[in-house]
């Protein structure tokens, strides 16, 4: 593994702008994938998870993970710790990795790992007894780099569009 010269460390709400190249990243990967509906324009994308995140960010449970290097973001986590599933016992509270991104630049090099570790760590402190996060079925590489960090496929969200 590449040696780490970057640090991961909690993120504050007044730091949101910093992670619109990192969103944007994300969002532009995410246009590549087939068999997907189509994505949000740029500027609407980002203002939809920019206002997202200033709530979640006023309230309890949600944290943000920035990974820097020299003092540049270069990925991010926001995870969400609450109540566990009524139906599966998972344990009393559970967490979710809402958005990971790491720049296309930084992948490889361990950033997006240690943001799940330290996502776990999060959930751990609040005493979640499961971490979950969503990827796109056609995500293959996503899948992959999360199945190698010890996520198990779960649950299936299924979309029924073209209803407006």
């Amino acid at each position: 593994m590449p040696s780490v010269d970057f640090v991961i460390r909690r993120g504050r709400a007044d730091e949101i702008d910093r992670l619109a190249p990192l969103w944007r990243a994300l969002r532009d990967q995410h246009a590549t994938l087939p068999a997907m509906p189509p994505v949000r324009s740029h500027e609407d994308s980002w203002e939809h998870r920019r206002s997202q995140y200033l709530d979640w960010l006023s309230e309890d449970g949600y944290t943000l993970l920035v990974a820097e290097h020299n003092g540049q973001l270069i990925g991010y986590a926001m995870v969400s710790v609450d109540e566990g599933a009524a139906t599966w016992d998972v344990g009393d509270r559970a967490a979710e990795i809402e958005t990971l991104s790491v720049l296309e630049s930084e992948r490889g090099r361990g950033v997006g790992s240690a943001l799940t570790e330290a996502a776990a760590e999060v959930a751990r402190e609040a005493g979640a007894s499961a971490v979950a996060v969503g990827v796109a079925h056609t995500n293959a590489d996503a899948i992959r780099f999360y199945e190698s960090e010890g996520f198990e496929p779960f649950y299936v969200l299924m979309l029924r569009p073209g209803l407006g």
